[in-house]
């Protein structure tokens, strides 16, 4: 097998596929969530999410997740393709697009480096993963990488999209989605072809998902007295999107109080360390090391007034680092932002006047607005083997689940 490999995709019936797909939940209000699965019954979030989770044991939860998943096979609500495929996938918002290869990894890959992370790992998290991928016996969302552009690539990307899409359609996450197989011999072995070449990629999103599908491996090892390592269980899908393409936004920090400070006292301790100007409306960062501060319904920018202590943390100088180094732990005596349930975060895509709602509705006292964590940072901690401050990227836009699943036969 070759570095990536075609499969036969288990995917929603084309008149279906805008109903069955489900984006990240990080996109989605609950009340957005709870109408999807209630309008729609054979959506995925029917299978991830069924309704009688919380009421439930959580083996009755796994036993009508897999019918639910079995009925939309037997109802040919999802089809299965019966030749080895690649599928081109390109997602579109009204300022960006990218375009990369759906296909299966071995597993191996991981361990061995080809495939680089740049999380840490949350057990219960993957546990979470694994199990519900054990009772499906599938994998239904693709782990998400990114890969050293290559011109040849590109070519052969730019030649398969000439013709229509297969499925083109506005998703639930208000993108646009299209997708193409590709299942030519001879296209198929020019794609595996050219990755082999390329021989390494990073994971963008789905650092839980990938771990759990180690440990299936194991577990499914353990089971098959016969295994040969060439079994469905040794691979997972992705979706692989070249480096350019890839957009990072901003990941934003909330603080439910100002550990006892008024916001006059509290702004005198961030002037000792920032120039704080106060402006007319909501700023976003537009270079490394300036912040924005949304407090008492006032915005201000903060730039810090020294350059930081190089390597902080013994690491790359994030932004995220600097703004918890210099403001949120020695001010607002926030620790480790895994565990301090003071500190919240929210994804660039809600834009700035979410912050002010949260703050102005009393579900935090202050909020901070970020520069995008670059592209060049996350590929260089996972090439050190490091991890990254929790919550430092958002990656969008997002693969979709279900548009293409991938069973362990």
């Amino acid at each position: 097998m070759r570095f990536i490999n075609p499969f036969k995709g288990l995917r929603p019936n084309e008149k279906n596929a805008p109903f069955v797909t489900t984006p990240s939940t990080g996109y989605l209000s609950d009340e957005a969530i709870a109408n999807h699965k209630k309008n729609n019954p054979w959506s995925y979030l029917n299978v991830f999410n069924p309704d009688h989770q919380k009421s439930a044991s959580k083996n009755k939860a796994n036993i009508k997740a897999k019918e639910q998943f079995e009925l939309m096979k037997n109802s040919s609500i999802l089809i299965k393709d019966n030749i080895q495929s690649f599928y081109i996938y390109k997602i579109s918002l009204k300022n960006h697009s990218q375009v990369g290869i759906i296909g299966r990894v071995k597993l191996s890959a991981y361990d061995n480096l080809h495939i680089r992370g740049h999380e840490e790992i949350y057990f219960e998290r993957a546990q979470e993963r694994f199990d519900q991928m054990l009772n499906l016996n599938a994998q239904i969302g693709p782990i998400y990488v990114i890969y050293p552009d290559n011109d040849e690539m590109n070519e052969l990307i730019k030649n398969e999209t000439v013709i229509e899409p297969r499925y083109s359609f506005k998703a639930l996450d208000e993108r646009h989605h299209e997708l193409w197989i590709v299942d030519d011999p001879n296209t198929v072995s020019k794609i595996s072809e050219i990755f082999n070449k390329i021989n390494r990629i990073y994971i963008a999103d789905g650092h839980h998902r990938i771990e759990a599908l180690s440990k299936l491996l194991t577990f499914k090892k353990h089971q098959n007295p016969n295994h040969t390592g060439k079994e469905t269980y040794n691979y997972f899908m992705t979706s692989i999107f070249p480096k350019s393409q890839a957009r990072i936004l901003d990941y934003n920090r909330l603080v439910k109080d100002l550990f006892g400070y008024s916001p006059k006292d509290f702004i005198k301790q961030v002037e000792k360390k920032f120039f704080v100007q106060k402006e007319n409306s909501s700023y976003k960062p537009n270079e490394s090391q300036s912040f924005g501060m949304y407090l008492d319904k006032n915005w201000y920018s903060l730039k810090l007034k020294k350059a930081s202590k190089q390597n902080l943390f013994h690491i790359v100088n994030l932004d995220i680092n600097v703004l918890h180094y210099y403001l949120l732990e020695p001010i607002l005596g926030i620790g480790d932002p895994r565990y301090d349930n003071r500190i919240d975060f929210l994804a660039g895509f809600h834009g700035m006047h979410a912050i002010e709602q949260k703050v102005d509705a009393g579900e935090a006292s202050i909020g901070f607005s970020l520069f995008a964590t670059k592209i060049e940072d996350v590929i260089n901690f996972a090439d050190k083997k490091l991890t990254m401050p929790p919550k430092s990227t958002w990656f969008d836009p997002k693969p979709l689940d279900g548009l293409v699943a991938c069973e362990f036969e």
